[in-house]
């Protein structure tokens, strides 16, 4: 039995994450003879597979549809990269290609009508998913365009994460957010961004939006206003608004300024890929920001926030211009004001050129002078690296015989200047005479490069970033600048200390800690710095233990009991002048304490419900401990 074979088309359309890697990437459309649509999008899958391997995950899943007369077709059997363009276009209602709509002569009327015919469909009117999607993307918009419509298809279809699919998960699953007026939903929307990092699951999200609706209108959380002056100190404009090498989904403005800034000084001497910034840059430049206390920074801002038009520059520009300055400019603001007149020069905002690029992309060659500043210890012969210096006590006791060497040094000095005397000490090859001389290691940890944070650091280092904000209820962020001001720390250094103090303190402990019992550990730290760490991790547990400690239970206290029976002719008994008060018997009286004892053990502190169960078992071994003792008697 012959099986009928028709014709389906398909096509790939590339991502948008993958365009801002990949420009050049293009939509790719096929067609193939097969018996149902589920072969076909198998067969076209394995064709990209085995022809664009590199791209399978740069590209949505493949559309599919059959192919009938009306309709144009791709060439069968061949990816084209061009079958999509000035004659064809993707017919998002019906799921296939369609031939694009010919001008006519008022072209202008044509667009009016072209426009009011793209704004038919109605928001009120799309599905829960949908409409959820659309608040995620667009916002309180009662209506959306066709190609906005296909940007909500594409959301819901897509099964790369992205907060915006989490946030519409989220707006999916708490109706009551979708219900409510436009202005509450810009409100609610601008405080969840502002409050939500964006690898923040949509369980997550959606309890923060139950939290928020929860909460009584006048007392919300809202997002912090931004109040920016859009104009230099002359009058000049700082332009913004314009399209540039950003995502199109960022508000350029002087917050995101700062930060570029902060990057590009953070990442001076670093490989960064500028349009994926990662976390180890992102959260450090943004507490920089917020700081403003380091000279580079400050320095570098001043000059930049009094350039007219500045907001109108790409972010390749922008950090070029800073990773490509000379040494120390910015110690003198005339030059450093002449450097930027004279080299911020752009032509096309939207693509800088693939020099500027790179150079904000690549890290910037040291100096002779840089190297000596940070106690590098490069080799000055090409071609040979030496490790990275340690300190000087670890090197000391790794050394098999320090004394000899250490007085060998002394000698050392009569040997021709052009020949120092070199010595094998923890595994690397120094200078006896640099390692005496070496600072200390405090000095020595600020050159090592720090590794990558974990996804519990990256957590912790939020909820410290929220502590450091002013945005919690432990106090405002007067009240923590003035902690960190008599540590006598500027926040880069007090920062991934406490990283690590609390992340090393949790290790001994379950569960995680909350954002709230990280950051009340952290407000303990600072009001009780030391620079020893092993006072200030003893300071963390002390803290946590507290912290978690359950309330005392309540005394028991019962009335006396009332007798209303008949009394016996026997003379009543006179009461003792010392008996307690209360009638619980002396097992109940055991069991209370043995319940207070365990509360107050912090190894007992999470144990909620084996707790009553183990008292009233400590209170029974007592009694027949006493009753065997009595017994053997």
């Amino acid at each position: 039995m012959s099986v009928e074979l028709k014709v389906f088309g398909g096509a790939y359309f590339p991502k948008d994450k993958a365009l801002k890697k990949h420009p050049d990437l293009k939509p790719l459309a096929t067609a193939v003879n097969s018996a149902t649509k589920a072969i076909a999008e198998a067969v076209i899958f394995g064709k990209l597979a085995a022809e664009h391997p590199e791209h399978i995950d740069n590209y949505f899943k493949v559309k599919i549809w059959e192919h009938h007369d009306d309709l144009p077709c791709p060439e069968l059997d061949v990816f084209s990269s061009d079958f999509f363009g000035e004659h064809v276009v993707w017919n998002t209602n019906r799921g296939e290609p369609a031939a694009a709509p010919q001008p006519e002569v008022d072209a202008k009327e044509e667009w009016d009508d072209n426009k009011s015919q793209e704004e038919i469909k109605f928001v009120a009117q799309l599905d829960l998913a949908s409409r959820a999607a659309c608040l995620a993307l667009f916002g309180p918009v009662p209506g959306i365009t066709t190609a906005q419509y296909g940007q909500i298809v594409d959301l819901k279809n897509d099964d790369e994460p992205s907060f915006a699919r989490e946030l519409a998960e989220a707006l999916v699953k708490e109706r009551r957010a979708l219900e409510l007026a436009p202005e509450r939903q810009e409100q609610l929307l601008a405080w969840v961004r502002e409050d939500t990092k964006e690898t923040t699951q949509w369980p997550d999200i959606k309890r923060r939006i139950t939290r928020w609706l929860d909460t009584p209108v006048d007392k919300r959380p809202q997002a912090a206003p931004v109040n920016e002056d859009n104009r230099t100190d002359s009058g000049a404009t700082l332009g913004g608004g314009n399209k540039t090498d950003r995502s199109p989904d960022l508000v350029h403005n002087l917050s995101t300024l700062r930060i570029e800034v902060a990057i590009a000084i953070l990442s001076m001497y670093d490989d960064i890929d500028i349009y994926w910034i990662p976390n180890k840059y992102m959260i450090p430049a943004k507490a920089m920001a917020e700081a403003a206390q380091d000279p580079r920074f400050t320095a570098w801002w001043a000059q930049l926030r009094g350039t007219p038009g500045i907001l109108d520059y790409s972010r390749a520009s922008i950090i070029a211009l800073i990773k490509s300055a000379p040494e120390d400019i910015w110690l003198n603001p005339i030059k450093l004001r002449e450097y930027i007149n004279r080299e911020l020069v752009e032509s096309d905002h939207a693509h800088p050129d693939q020099k500027t690029i790179d150079t904000a992309c690549r890290p910037k060659p040291r100096t002779n002078a840089k190297q000596k500043e940070n106690d590098e210890t490069e080799s000055t012969v090409p071609g040979e690296t030496l490790p990275p210096a340690v300190c000087p006590g670890k090197a000391a006791q790794l050394d098999k015989e320090p004394n000899e060497a250490f007085a060998q040094s002394s000698a050392a000095v009569q040997q021709p200047t052009d020949q120092p005397k070199v010595e094998n000490l923890g595994g690397g090859v120094f200078s006896v005479d640099a390692l005496i001389n070496t600072a200390p290691s405090n000095e020595v940890e600020k050159q090592e490069v720090p590794p990558a944070l974990s996804v519990r650091e990256i957590e912790i280092a939020h909820a410290l970033n929220e502590l450091m904000s002013g945005r919690t209820n432990i106090g405002d962020q007067d009240d923590i600048e003035n902690l960190i001001t008599t540590t006598g720390k500027d926040i880069e250094h007090i920062f991934p200390l406490l990283i690590a103090d609390i992340t090393t303190t949790e290790f001994c402990l379950s569960p995680d800690f909350s954002d709230e019992e990280v950051q009340d550990v952290a407000t303990t730290i600072l009001e009780q710095w030391s620079d020893d760490i092993s006072v200030r991790q003893k300071i963390a547990l002390d803290a946590i233990v507290e912290y978690r400690r359950p309330a005392p239970p309540k005394s028991v206290v019962l009335d006396p009991p009332t007798v209303t029976a008949n009394l016996d002719a026997e003379p009543e008994p006179v009461a003792e002048t010392n008996a307690p008060i209360s009638s619980i018997t002396y097992q109940q009286q055991l069991t209370i304490a043995a319940l207070q004892g365990l509360c107050s053990n912090p190894a007992y502190c999470n144990q909620y419900e084996e707790l009553p169960a183990m008292a009233a078992g400590l209170a029974r071994g007592v009694i027949n401990h006493q009753e065997g003792s009595c017994a053997s008697d």
